[in-house]
């Protein structure tokens, strides 16, 4: 075999082995882990086949294997076959698992649902002697999405602080779907930032008629920590490397001081036009 067709094979193996890890990192996502996955695609390219033979071309034991294909069943992607010589597996499409996605959508919205009511009973239980004034701390890249998701809770507006775009903080895909919930929810927003210019492929989407930006000169405010101000509730965000973290000071007197203090320098301040 020359070397040019050993080089072939070790490229076919290495996408091979990349494609099985996205699959089973997919799979995985809907509860299915990489264990059963990998039965799942053996079978797929086994055709109908025993426990068996799948326990002999996965390496995984006879005993391991009846168990995921159990599971698979369950997730309706095998289908299983008695004969009188045995039991023969057969995989189905993969398309069957948007019955599974339909039951996760149902759960969320349950969730969703009652969300409202599950915090008013935790309230209820916490008594009304509990403290007015609350503070809740964030960690790393989870923490920070938490805080810009609580965001999209506003009533009606935010202000900002602004030390860069959402995106440059975070992946674009949680960024786009928050300015997607600013949308929906009709939110108007306020950022006050040191930036001279802004371009609307830094923003989108967003509602040109409820997004407001405005210059602060540098000399007159440095803005190098964010601050969200919204509803009763001031938050401080550092998203420095090595320091991700977020404070979320729940305090009504706090956030109407912040308030105060954001529209003096509004009104200062230089609007910044966006520009396509």
């Amino acid at each position: 075999m020359s070397k040019f067709t050993d080089k072939c094979d070790k490229l076919i193996h290495m996408q091979s082995t990349d494609s099985l890890k996205v699959v089973q990192k997919y799979l995985q996502v809907l509860g299915i882990e990489p264990e059963a996955s990998l039965v799942y695609l053996e079978l797929t390219k086994l055709g109908p086949a025993s426990a068996l033979q799948v326990a002999k071309t996965t390496k995984i034991s006879r005993t391991q294997v009846y168990r995921r294909l159990e599971e698979l069943q369950d997730k309706g992607l095998v289908s299983a076959e008695q004969l009188s010589y045995g039991t023969l597996f057969r995989s189905l499409p993969l398309e069957n698992i948007e019955a599974l996605l339909a039951e996760r959508e149902a759960e969320t919205a349950a969730v969703k649902r009652n969300l409202g009511a599950m915090t008013e009973l935790i309230q209820q239980l916490a008594g009304t002697s509990g403290p007015k004034a609350t503070t809740q701390h964030y960690y790393g890249l989870a923490g920070l999405k938490q805080v810009n998701w609580n965001l999209t809770k506003a009533e009606k507006e935010f202000r900002v602080f602004e030390v860069a775009h959402l995106n440059q903080h975070l992946d674009k895909a949680f960024a786009r779907r928050c300015r997607e919930r600013y949308i929906e929810r009709e939110l108007t927003s306020y950022d006050l930032t040191n930036a001279t210019s802004v371009r609307a492929s830094e923003l989108e989407p967003f509602e040109p008629t409820r997004t407001f930006l405005r210059h602060v000169d540098p000399e007159v405010l440095q803005i190098n920590f964010e601050v969200y101000i919204y509803n009763e509730i001031v938050t401080l965000v550092d998203y420095s490397k090595n320091e991700q973290s977020a404070l979320e000071i729940h305090h009504p007197t706090l956030q109407t001081m912040m308030q105060q203090l954001f529209d003096a320098m509004w009104s200062t301040a230089t609007p910044l036009e966006i520009q396509k």
